[in-house]
């Protein structure tokens, strides 16, 4: 193999009318840093995603159901509890505040609904 040698003129030259944009080197550089960078957001959302996943896990773990009967008077509670809430917000004469009650209301139960299929689904499948 053999050496070229430059001297710093040659060099300068050289670097003077080399275009960076065509090198085929750094566009494959700038391929891997792309894909570098999401991988790199990837691992961010896996790891959010795992502490969601362990925060529900020990939300679940709380609850010990012994069997699904069980599972179904404590929902059943739950729903007595928020409809005797609900009448009761129904005597209240803020209809305004009264309306953003029910939504949130209505987002809860929508929300329990999930929990409860999700908590059977792992019951079963556990």
């Amino acid at each position: 193999m053999s050496k070229i040698v430059l001297d710093e003129k040659e060099v300068n030259e050289l670097m003077d009318t080399f275009d960076f944009q065509k090198s085929i080197y750094l566009q494959e550089l700038q391929k891997i840093t792309g894909v570098i960078n999401k991988l790199d957001e990837i691992q961010k959302t896996q790891k959010d995603i795992t502490n969601k996943l362990d925060s529900y896990t020990a939300i679940l773990n709380k609850f010990n159901f012994k069997n699904e009967q069980e599972l179904t008077a404590n929902y059943s509670s739950y729903l007595a509890f928020l409809s005797k809430k609900i009448d009761d917000l129904l005597k209240n004469e803020n209809l305004k505040k009264l309306e953003k009650i029910l939504d949130k209301t209505d987002y809860i139960v929508n929300l329990s609904v999930f929990k409860v299929a999700v908590i059977v689904a792992v019951i079963t499948t556990g």
